[in-house]
């Protein structure tokens, strides 16, 4: 450092000399006295500055600015690997074995040979690499363990492995009214939907006591189930309710009639949707 310092004086002292050098050879009046001056002073120079020490200062100087330049370029790559490391764009992540997660290392194979199947993906930062399946796996769905080198300040909700609950055995069931109830009323559509759930009410139940009988009690899970009908809401126009009885399409109906009842009867958890309002409730 000491060294370095003495060189920087010489160099700045160097410059000015220079520079005042230039300011007098730049007279057009210069008299015998500046003259020689002048020339005092050059050889002051010659004589300040022994052979080939410009040359080193400048050569000293050129391998500082050579250092300085590769100490930037490392510290920029130190910088871009943590910032890989830190968001997951690395490809040198080890695939968890978590009993607690155990489809992880499924769901990472499956989205190394889909990821690209679906924009989704990439909107959530997947990258092809397996450190952004992982961090899409943990945190955008929850198949595998949260990360130890993400910021975990705040976990999502859906980190917390939740208990399950106790699952519920689906009968069959042969009353339509329940159903009835959650088709509604109010447009023709819906009730024409209801007269022909009423009209094969008996062939359900036939049908119903006839696979239950098949099955000999075997255990079925009842599932919820959500059913948007989309077609007969308002906000995608509803163009059907209005043609009911005038000879308009009623095959859509008939087709979303027939499988609300059969989800009915096998005895699922049904959920009825006629409207966005209702969905997005």
């Amino acid at each position: 450092m000491e060294s370095r310092g003495v060189l920087r004086k010489i160099s700045d002292m160097l410059e000015v000399i220079l520079k005042r050098m230039d300011s007098l050879s730049k007279l057009d009046n210069t008299s015998s006295t500046d003259a020689r001056r002048l020339d005092e002073l050059s050889s002051a120079i010659n004589r300040f500055q022994p052979a080939g020490l410009v040359e080193r200062i400048q050569a000293i100087a050129q391998n500082v600015s050579n250092m300085a330049t590769r100490v930037e370029q490392i510290l920029q790559s130190s910088m871009v690997q943590g910032r890989a490391v830190r968001d997951g764009t690395s490809s040198q992540c080890e695939i968890p074995r978590d009993p607690h997660f155990p489809e992880c290392p499924g769901k990472v194979d499956w989205m190394r040979a889909r990821w690209t199947s679906d924009p989704c993906y990439a909107f959530y930062g997947v990258d092809g690499s397996d450190c952004s399946f992982l961090v899409y796996l943990s945190e955008v769905e929850w198949f595998c363990p949260p990360l130890a080198w993400r910021n975990q300040s705040s976990p999502p909700t859906q980190y917390v492995v939740q208990p399950k609950a106790p699952k519920r055995q689906a009968a069959f069931r042969t009353d339509l009214s329940v159903l009835l109830d959650q088709v509604g009323a109010g447009k023709e559509s819906l009730s024409f939907m209801k007269r022909r759930i009423r009209r094969l009410a008996q062939q359900w139940a036939t049908a119903a006591n006839h696979l239950d009988a098949k099955l000999e009690q075997r255990w079925r899970d009842q599932k919820k189930i959500l059913v948007h009908v989309g077609f007969l809401t308002e906000e995608s126009g509803d163009v059907f309710s209005p043609k009911v009885l005038k000879g308009g399409p009623l095959g859509e109906m008939v087709q979303w009639a027939d499988i609300l009842t059969a989800l009915h009867v096998l005895g699922h958890n049904l959920k009825i949707s006629m409207s966005v309002k209702e969905l997005q409730g």
